[in-house]
């Protein structure tokens, strides 16, 4: 007893050890190894030589989407006719469009990011964006280069009948500080489900069947071979407003954005969202679109009342998309209303991760779920857990938390656009002992709860056996003479049945049979008078005795029965009151069975009661 308590108190000590240190506190909450910071890139924007720099070819593709998203892809073809080479050009954005300007970029032919970036220079009412080449454009060459732009609030919804439409005012073609000759192209898709299409020069309408995106598609509009820079001889025409009805759809906005991304040395990558979308339109919505990694899987929706129904996943070429019907289970979004839910899904780690020793490195788009709505107040936690030290990372975080065996990285994001993507890549150290403390002390608690069950068991089932022993006085004698008189009893009983069957098959005479049935039974009689006290005593000793003895007599009443049963199914034979031998036949050996079973209890108690003798 000495020994196992030692032994308890040592594994208690263990554990209260393994938690303490568990739980400790990091001290080092803000420490992190950034890899080289990036410069700061810091051009002036050069407008000598702007004469000089010709536009030769303008492919403009603008999509308008039902969403209040505007996205805006142009093609544009630019020479240098200086006699120096020159390393930027200017897109132009109307001041009046720049508040609702929510992302840009620049690439080349080949699709190479290009730098770009706002230079605050206003010419003719129109901000500046410097895009660099990434070489040099020497005199006489040209360059391709393609500027998208995303646009919110460029679009006026309203009703008239029963259909809502949508109304889009804006330029043609791009505006650019340098005179563009050669080909104009313009095209402007809205969705498909449009109707009523109108474009603002009086275009006929355009066939909606079979085409992806129904168009409007404008071309050489320009009278003469040239625009002048920001438009200027197109007069009038270089504004288009075209106008169409959808009924499906509004404009939404996710007013804030909560994501998590948990990555775990374990191989587990799960993301978990956290919405708030507004819907800014006249007409009640009941969808909402999320695109999803290919790869997630275990979509689970739900919100602040529980999950989700009204889900469906159809698979993309690169991506899923999640349509949430909130008619399912919900209310459909009505006008400048807001609803609020989560999205949680699970990456597979091997598609992220590479692994060198103790180092892990991951790479990721921490824009995991993309929309075609407006995104803003958008937060990311980057939580890694097991991390002893970030070693290199290639986008700088604007917090981090440390504690004890995780690190959490924070970046936001005023707004995102569905064109908009950050990938990340960083390496850390995985902390060895912090990742396997846990599992460890998870086994230590379980094996420590199943040693005190146990102990507890065991010393309950001995006290319980002692106690058993001191209270309850064991009459030897009486259990002896009593075991041996029954079983005497017994002996006499299974004669008496062996001289019946010896009689029924005509092996005895009838007169010997008698004279055995005769005296057996006196002497079962006789017995059953001396059994008579030494039950009585047994059943006054105690509780035990007393049941076993009770169950003994419930077995006599039952053979009793038995046997009245067969000598009843007998009789019934023999004066043909039964259908057939062979249903006499089962009978009879049925209740034989039941019979030895009987005296097999019988001699199980018996055996139990001389049990105590020992």
């Amino acid at each position: 007893m000495l020994k196992r308590t030692k032994i308890l108190i040592s594994v208690l000590v263990c554990l209260v050890f393994f938690i303490n240190l568990s739980f400790l506190p990091n001290l080092s909450d803000t420490d992190y190894v950034s890899n080289n910071d990036l410069q700061n890139l810091n051009y002036s924007t050069n407008v000598e030589g702007i004469d000089n720099i010709l536009v030769t070819d303008i492919d403009r593709i603008a999509n308008i989407s039902g969403f209040g998203m505007v996205t805006i892809k142009d093609y544009i073809s630019i020479k240098n006719l200086n006699n120096n080479p020159i390393t930027s050009m200017l897109v132009a954005i109307p001041l009046n469009y720049s508040e609702n300007l929510i992302y840009y970029e620049a690439k080349g032919r080949d699709g190479n990011s290009l730098l770009a970036e706002r230079s605050y220079l206003i010419m003719n009412e129109f901000e500046m964006i410097t895009i660099y080449f990434d070489s040099p454009l020497l005199p006489q060459q040209t360059k391709r280069i393609i500027f998208t732009q995303q646009f919110t609030d460029l679009l006026v919804y309203y009703i008239i009948g029963e259909h809502q439409f949508i109304r889009y005012n804006g330029y043609v073609y791009p505006t650019l500080p340098y005179k563009s000759e050669r080909s104009m192209n313009a095209q402007f898709n809205v969705p498909i489900r449009s109707g009523n299409i109108d474009g603002g020069w009086g275009f006929e309408q355009p066939d909606l069947l079979f085409v992806k995106y129904d168009f409007l598609f404008i071309k050489d509009v320009v009278e003469g071979s040239f625009i002048e820079p920001f438009l200027e001889n197109l007069n009038e025409n270089k504004i288009i407003t075209i106008s169409f009805y959808q009924d499906d759809v509004a404009p939404l906005k996710f007013e804030e954005i909560n994501r998590e991304i948990s990555i775990s040395p374990w191989g587990v990558i799960k993301v978990t969202d956290e919405y708030t979308i507004k819907n800014y339109g006249p007409i009640p919505n009941q969808y909402i679109f999320l695109h999803l990694p290919k790869t997630a899987r275990k979509v689970y929706v739900s919100d602040a009342i529980g999950e989700i129904l009204g889900i469906r996943i159809t698979g993309k070429a690169d991506n899923k998309e999640l349509r949430i019907n909130l008619l399912e289970n919900r209310v459909r979004l009505l006008s400048n209303s807001s609803f609020s839910f989560k999205v949680r899904y699970y990456l597979p780690f091997e598609n992220y991760f590479s692994i060198n020793w103790l180092q892990e490195s991951i790479e990721i788009d921490l824009y995991t779920t993309s929309f075609e709505y407006f995104g803003k107040d958008l937060t990311i936690k980057l939580v890694i857990d097991g991390c002893y030290s970030l070693d290199y990372i290639t986008i700088n975080p604007e917090a981090v938390k440390k504690s004890h065996g995780s690190m959490s990285l924070i970046f936001t994001a005023d707004s995102v656009s569905s064109a908009e993507t950050k990938a990340i890549q960083f390496t850390f150290t995985i902390d060895l002992f912090d990742l396997l403390l846990e599992p460890l002390i998870y086994m230590v608690f379980i094996s420590l709860i199943a040693s005190i069950y146990v102990f507890i068991i065991k010393t309950r089932k001995k006290e319980y056996g002692k106690e058993i022993l001191k209270r309850e006085f064991i009459p030897i004698n009486e259990i002896r003479e009593f075991c041996a008189l029954y079983e005497d009893r017994n002996a006499l009983i299974l004669e008496l049945r062996q001289a019946e069957e010896n009689a029924k098959r005509r092996k005895i005479a009838k007169k010997n049979y008698k004279n055995i049935l005769d005296k057996n039974t006196a002497k079962a009689d006789e017995i059953q008078k001396e059994i008579a006290p030494f039950k009585k005593i047994l059943m006054e000793t105690s509780e035990t005795f007393e049941n076993i003895v009770k169950r003994l007599d419930v077995l006599e009443a039952e053979r009793i029965s038995v046997k009245d049963s067969l000598n009843l199914l007998e009789s019934r034979y023999k004066t043909g009151r039964l259908p057939s031998r062979a249903a006499y036949m089962k009978l009879s050996d049925d209740f034989v069975k039941r019979r030895k079973k009987i005296d097999r209890t019988i001699d199980r108690f018996l055996q139990q009661l001389r049990s105590y003798l020992l």
